[in-house]
């Protein structure tokens, strides 16, 4: 994993705002945590996200977001212990003018797949269950298979623009 740094230098680092990389940075290290301490094995988890990313929202929730999806990706990726030793997980964010795009993308099972083993409604159910936390942030998601197996989700959230009215 790529340097982490806490939300708290994060934002007085960059601003108002805290830094996504670090936001990211904070989920990845209490997963790898929580797996030490199982002695499950871990998928590799990669963070590619800019120091120059940041989050203009409610950090508790995309913590929250983020922990759903990463832990969903993980379980994806390892399928059983011999496939979690090469399997991976990548994160990455894309900065447009008007929103930020986080990208959790797994080497696991397709979309179709996974529907079949769970029935037809994975991905659907942490969906439904995350849309008010979405709705808090000004976020949507979308789930894509990757070109070369697994899944992406994206996380897209709007940027807030604050209007000032001319007097």
């Amino acid at each position: 994993m790529t340097e982490s740094i806490s939300v708290k230098q994060a934002a007085s680092h960059y601003g108002q705002s805290p830094a996504l990389r670090g936001i990211v940075g904070n989920v990845v290290s209490d997963l790898q945590r929580q797996h030490a301490d199982s002695g499950v094995p871990l998928p590799q988890v990669l963070v590619d996200v800019p120091r120059s990313h940041r989050f203009e929202g409610n950090v508790v929730v995309l913590e929250e977001l983020l922990n759903v999806w990463l832990c969903d990706a993980v379980r994806a990726a390892a399928g059983s212990a011999v496939m979690a030793r090469t399997a991976e997980v990548l994160i990455t964010s894309v900065e447009y003018a008007d929103c930020i795009e986080i990208e959790i993308a797994d080497s696991g099972p397709s979309l179709l797949e996974r529907q079949k083993l769970g029935g037809g409604v994975v991905g659907r159910v942490h969906a439904v269950s995350q849309q008010k936390l979405l709705d808090q942030v000004h976020g949507d998601m979308r789930l894509d298979d990757c070109a070369e197996g697994g899944v992406a989700v994206t996380l897209r959230f709007q940027r807030v623009v604050s209007r000032r009215i001319a007097a």
